[in-house]
């Protein structure tokens, strides 16, 4: 017995010593030697999480606040600060990964969180320089969300400017009023002494378009962030700002973000990342003409020389490089292929600033970018990121031929590198993606490729996939996750046979509060658009009010719904109502966040109340990215440009951009 006692205290006192170190490695890794660092907060599991405390902003180490713990229906355990590595297990880096049947190699203490406000779990709460996401998410999880806009339509543009006919010939043309209220509700944000409300409503008013030309930015809008920008003291959120003009597209944000990016004396290097992602955000061509604007040129060139300093941080380096292939500067490719292949006496690039200026050659898509990035080969790469890098980068040209390059790696030692390249060869379109791909598919045993490779299965189009993807989704023994890629890569093939299936696994209660599997059945079935999919999915949808372990699916099921046709008759009155319900703070948050993704001019009157609601942090939250979600100009969430097929590289700043929330 009292060897038992002796035990147990030995016991206790490792595992407190393990989280000590990890704590401390945890906070060496997101923070400079001497500057202050938050300490991780678990919300209290009997109530709702309070509006936390961030960092001091004004502190230029400080590293990014995460989003904030989205209010829960249910009690989670977030994942401890870093992952440990089992006696006799593999690392995370190694290339034996994890298996099919589900085993894990992080520890039971490493839990899944909790989707937060939308179709994603809170990859965010994954820790700082994660290697794995092994136990917390799945590869395909991160690129599907990164990704997901390019396939997925439920959204219509909302219309601010009233054209009224006279009957004589003649039109009056007036803007509606609360264009401009729901602007100022933005503004007012901004000031918010809140960072986590000011960091919101900044990035939501980069989104807003001009009233009489919705495919330019708010001359408005773009001028107040121009201001506060330069009035800001709190670092984090005048970094985010400085991004914001980038979305706007405005010119002015380009002279902004060179004068911080070329002022290395001054500037903390993350604040330059901030300078060099915005101005890869801006327009690349003028009106009628091919190329880039006589603008961009200059900031282009810009961007060039600082890839091109080695002495320089390598990550404005890495940022550069992603920026110029967003600006598709032709004139770059020459550098991104010197710093992605060759070596200077005898010694290569930063593997990170190789990985990215990869993702900058794929990102321009040219022949010429093309014949850079083939040069790297599974023989001739040592690097795991950086081979990754070049696979999507191979992918995201979109050429057949490419296919044949990206092959060899699907025989990679590290099963995330086959996985992100049977993704890329079904991105390239080649004719025999389906045969290659459902080949080393049948092989495939470990968690870290298998589901990046059912993705890859319906991202091909291939009718043959339908079959392969369908027995994963009706074997009961497949893991839940892995199920899920199945579900989402059948979604993508339109497979109206894979209907009855999906539906019998939502019928059993248990599935249906289940955090893993069903958020992505329920989308699944939206992307299908097979009728049969409307009943369940409204059945579930009339259980939210009073089931809160359901509030999770919310915006899954708004969006499934709206892809069946049943917005205006089953979506929107609910959320109208729901959005009312300040009793319930849960179900308010999650219906204004999904009034920003399908709501209309009508419904957007709520966001007037809801920004009045100032003694509720969370409702304050929910209101400042849902307007933006309900303006934004762009087809696509501006932010894909940043990480649309972005790899695991650890990086500070994508930390950061981690933070900005997503639908």
């Amino acid at each position: 017995m009292r060897q038992t006692k002796y035990l147990v205290t030995v016991i206790l006192l490792l595992i407190g010593i393990f989280l000590l170190v990890s704590d401390i490695n945890y906070l060496d890794s997101c923070c400079p030697r001497g500057m202050p660092a938050p300490r991780p907060s678990t919300p209290s599991p009997s109530s709702p999480p309070s509006p936390e405390t961030p960092p001091d902003p004004s502190q230029p180490g400080t590293p990014a606040p995460q989003s904030p713990p989205t209010p829960a229906p249910q009690p989670e355990t977030p994942p401890p600060p870093a992952q440990p590595t089992i006696p006799g297990a593999p690392s995370p880096n190694s290339p034996g990964g994890t298996s099919r049947g589900g085993t894990s190699f992080a520890p039971p203490s490493v839990s899944r969180p909790a989707p937060g406000i939308g179709l994603q779990p809170l990859f965010q709460s994954m820790p700082f320089k994660s290697t794995s996401f092994v136990g917390v998410v799945e590869p395909w999880e991160v690129w599907w969300s990164n990704n997901r806009d390019k396939y997925l339509s439920f959204r219509e543009p909302v219309e601010w400017m009233n054209t009224v006919d006279d009957g004589q010939g003649s039109k009056s043309v007036t803007i509606y009023p609360l264009y401009d209220e729901l602007i100022n509700i933005l503004i007012d944000g901004m000031a918010n002494q809140n960072n986590y409300v000011a960091f919101r409503a900044a990035i939501s008013l980069g989104k807003v378009p001009d009233a009489m030309s919705p495919s330019d930015f708010s001359p408005k809008a773009a001028e107040q962030l121009k201001n506060s920008e330069a009035a800001e003291t709190r670092f984090f959120v005048r970094n985010n700002m400085l991004l914001a003009l980038g979305f706007t597209g405005d010119a002015s944000a380009g002279e902004i973000a060179k004068k911080v990016l070329l002022d290395k004396k001054n500037e903390v290097s993350l604040r330059r990342c901030y300078a060099a992602l915005a101005i890869g955000c801006l327009p690349t061509v003028s009106a009628g003409q091919a190329g880039l604007t006589s603008n961009n040129s200059e900031l282009s060139k810009i961007l060039r020389d600082v890839l091109a300093d080695r002495s320089d941080d390598h990550e404005v380096r890495c940022c550069a490089a992603l920026a110029l292939g967003n600006l598709k500067d032709a004139s770059a490719v020459a550098l991104l292929g010197k710093m992605l292949n060759r070596s200077e006496g005898g010694k290569k690039e930063h593997p990170a600033v190789r990985a990215y200026a990869a993702l900058g050659l794929g990102r321009i898509g040219t022949k010429e970018s093309f014949e850079e990035l083939k040069k790297s080969t599974p023989t001739s790469e040592k690097e795991p990121d950086v081979r990754t890098a070049v696979i999507m980068a191979l992918g995201m040209t979109g050429l057949p031929e490419a296919g044949d390059f990206v092959t060899p790696f699907l025989r990679d030692k590290y099963p995330s590198v086959r996985g992100y390249a049977a993704l890329a060869l079904a991105q390239t379109k080649n004719a025999k993606s389906y045969e290659i791909i459902s080949e080393v598919f049948r092989k495939e045993k470990l968690v870290d490729a298998d589901g990046l490779m059912a993705l890859a299965l319906g991202l091909t189009g291939d009718e043959k996939a339908k079959a392969d993807l369908r027995k994963i989704l009706e074997n009961k023994k497949t893991r839940p996750l892995f199920k899920a890629s199945a579900a989402i890569g059948l979604g993508l093939l339109k497979d109206t046979e894979a209907v009855p299936i999906i539906i019998n696994i939502l019928s059993d209660k248990k599935q249906q509060s289940d955090m893993l599997l069903t958020p992505y059945l329920i989308l699944s079935l939206g992307m299908i658009k097979d009728p049969k999919g409307i009943e369940p999915l409204q059945k579930l949808w009339e259980k939210l009010p009073g089931n809160s372990y359901a509030y999770p699916h919310h915006s899954n099921l708004v969006i499934a719904l709206t892809m069946l046709g049943k917005k205006s008759d089953i979506v929107m009155p609910a959320l109208i109502k729901q959005a009312g319900q300040t009793n319930d703070q849960f179900l308010r948050s999650y219906a204004l966040h999904s009034l920003g993704l399908v709501g209309d001019r009508e419904s957007a009157k709520v966001f007037l109340d809801s920004a009045a609601d100032k003694n509720d942090t969370f409702i304050m939250y929910a209101t400042m990215s849902a307007i933006g979600f309900l303006m934004d100009k762009n087809q696509l969430n501006p932010l894909n440009k940043i990480t649309g097929n972005l790899v695991d590289v650890s990086s500070q700043i994508m930390d950061h951009i981690a933070g900005i929330p997503v639908w």
